[in-house]
């Protein structure tokens, strides 16, 4: 989903950001920054978000528990950052909002792409599109 149409339908609404934490390229310190910026985007666009890789780097903890954030938000937004398709933790996320039938997004990168250049190349949308059917989840 672009991140437009994400803002249409779910501004105002408390969001999970759900990216990859434990094994990120570049470490904790770049999984965290990375997620920073994601929460800009999304903020700029008007859905609030908190992100587990952020609340676990500040706290110095070696994995990202996203379940208590899961449980809380509204929906679970996932950017396309590099290692999302294998994260323990996004996947996680993902498992607790369906369970609780909340809705899940999975955005491309329409325009945004905080940290791209920085240690990775991050797939195109195209790429996503056969990986996993947002359609069935919205």
């Amino acid at each position: 989903m672009r991140l437009g149409d994400l803002a249409e339908r779910e501004a105002g609404r408390l969001a999970c950001l759900a990216t990859p934490y434990a094994g990120f390229p570049g470490g904790m310190d770049a999984a965290s920054e990375s997620a920073s910026e994601w929460l800009q985007v999304l903020a700029g666009a008007g859905v609030q978000a908190i992100a587990p890789a952020c609340v676990s780097a500040w706290a110095g903890l070696p994995e990202a528990d996203p379940e208590p954030v899961a449980r809380l938000a509204e929906l679970v937004v996932v950017p396309p950052v590099p290692g999302w398709e294998t994260s323990l933790e996004v996947w996680r996320a993902v498992e607790l909002a369906l369970a609780a039938v909340k809705p899940v997004y999975l955005l491309d990168e329409g325009g945004h792409s905080p940290g791209k250049g920085e240690g990775g190349s991050e797939p195109e949308p195209d790429d996503l599109a056969g990986r996993w059917d947002t359609r069935a989840y919205v």
